[in-house]
């Protein structure tokens, strides 16, 4: 641009003057975080591009100086080199001048950025591993356990030694200690309802020993399963001597009764299943029979001479104490396969009804 319109010169100008403003502002931004994140080398390195901008708007204000004057010289000043006041070289031109002052910052806000985010990073993991090691330490001390684990991450920690190692450690100490508090919580709860359930359990093994004569009494193929015992079960230490107890030696204590407890619930609930399925398999086949005698009777057969033996067969087995199951069952699968086949020939083609 040899000789410039004033248009242009003004816009040109405009435009630089935009970038200086621009560049100043990000340098003095950049200017105080250098000074907490940065290098020796990134604060030189700012000074230098200080410099360099210095050198860029003096040739600026050069220029705006002489365009009223002389537009051609002044355009023709914009690419002559510019040096500093100790008369190093700043770039060969205005624009390239102002290439090495964004190459400078740009590398040097790369570099604390970086720095920053670092920074920030450890901040986040020493700020999680506190919290951490926080609640570890109260759990540790609570329960006896890990103590020394949890001190030695601690001192780690204050001397800032690798410290996304540390978070995960303190991460993993804190819910090894929160499982095994949150089972000790669940023993003692347990343990200060261990009587009322025992009681329960005595109301469960008397009835399920009422259900198992009843079962003996009405089937000839009663369970010979044994019932356990709830009085076995017992005495038991009182839950304020082992709060006050070490939490090991309080769950060596409580844990083996709170599992036969629930060992015991477990067989007394097995128990009463095996002595109520049988009854339950004697009401099952009597209404079985009953219905297809009703089913028989609807289709004129409940007087059959050939139906009517097999079903009093069943029903005296069937209402008969103590019960004979196994002598019942197929006498009943008799009964309902003669049934179904009676009332299917009397109404297929070619049979009786046809």
């Amino acid at each position: 641009m040899t000789n410039p319109s004033e248009e242009q010169m003004t816009a040109l100008l405009a435009q630089w003057n935009d970038w200086l403003a621009g560049r100043t502002d990000a340098m003095l931004s950049l200017e105080d975080r250098v000074r907490t994140a940065g290098t020796k080398k990134d604060q030189d390195d700012l000074a230098a591009a200080f410099v360099a901008r210095k050198v860029v708007g003096d040739r600026l204000q050069a220029i705006t100086d002489l365009v009223d004057r002389d537009r051609a010289k002044a355009a023709a000043l914009a690419n002559e080199p510019l040096v500093d006041d100790l008369g190093s070289p700043v770039g060969r031109n205005l624009a390239d001048a102002a290439a090495l002052v964004d190459a400078i910052v740009q590398r040097v806000e790369s570099n604390v950025s970086g720095v920053e985010t670092r920074s920030a990073t450890e901040v986040g993991l020493a700020t999680r591993a506190d919290a951490d090691l926080s609640v570890a330490e109260r759990l540790a001390n609570d329960l006896g356990s890990n103590v020394n684990r949890a001190a030695k991450l601690r001192s780690d920690l204050v001397a800032r030694r690798n410290l996304a190692d540390i978070a995960e450690q303190a991460a993993e100490l804190r819910g090894e200690l929160e499982q095994i508090d949150a089972e000790r919580r669940q023993l003692f709860d347990s343990w200060a309802a261990i009587d009322d359930r025992l009681s329960a359990l005595g109301e469960n093994e008397a009835s399920v020993r009422e259900l198992a004569v009843r079962c003996r009494a009405k089937i000839m193929q009663a369970p010979t399963l044994a019932i356990p015992s709830v009085a076995a079960v017992g005495p038991f230490q009182a839950i304020e001597e082992l709060r006050s107890m070490p939490w090991s030696a309080a769950r060596g204590v409580m844990a083996p009764v709170v599992d036969k407890v629930q060992r015991l619930d477990a067989a007394l609930a097995e128990a009463r299943r095996r002595y109520q399925q049988p009854l339950d398999d004697r009401d099952d086949l009597r209404g079985l029979l009953q219905s297809f005698r009703d089913k028989a009777d609807g289709h004129g057969l409940g007087e059959n001479n050939e139906l009517e033996p097999v079903y009093r067969q069943a029903e005296a087995l069937l209402w008969a104490a103590p019960c004979d199951l196994a002598a019942a069952r197929p006498l009943v699968d008799q009964y309902v396969a003669a049934v179904n086949a009676k009332i299917t020939s009397k109404v297929s083609p070619g049979g009786v009804g046809s």
